[in-house]
């Protein structure tokens, strides 16, 4: 009985450290902290390691100033009136479109 009891604890032991090891989060070279502005997380060119749900996409209309930041924010500022709910957004390559999403 001895043996059984410890064989027992010894099997509890193993499973709950395999367990442990993997529910813990790794930081690896492509791991960021992303900021938000305006209030949503803003993933350009990436995707979040978080669970998400997909809202809606902006387009963006023709733009006739040349200006990155004016046009990103155009696009973060317009996404987040469309779909208030929004906790973040994708924005694509092109920067004429972004992604809203809301975490899981």
């Amino acid at each position: 009985m001895k043996y059984f009891a410890a064989g027992l604890v010894s099997a509890f032991l193993f499973v709950f450290l395999i367990a442990f090891k993997s529910g813990v989060y790794e930081v690896s070279k492509s791991t960021a902290d992303v900021e938000q502005e305006e209030g949503v997380y803003v993933f350009y060119r990436s995707k979040p390691v978080a669970n998400y749900e997909y809202v809606g996409t902006y387009k963006i209309g023709m733009v006739w100033d040349d200006k990155p930041s004016l046009l990103f924010n155009k696009l973060v500022r317009k996404t987040k009136e469309k779909f208030p709910s929004a906790d973040g957004i994708i924005i694509a390559n092109d920067m004429g479109k972004c992604d809203a999403i809301k975490f899981k």
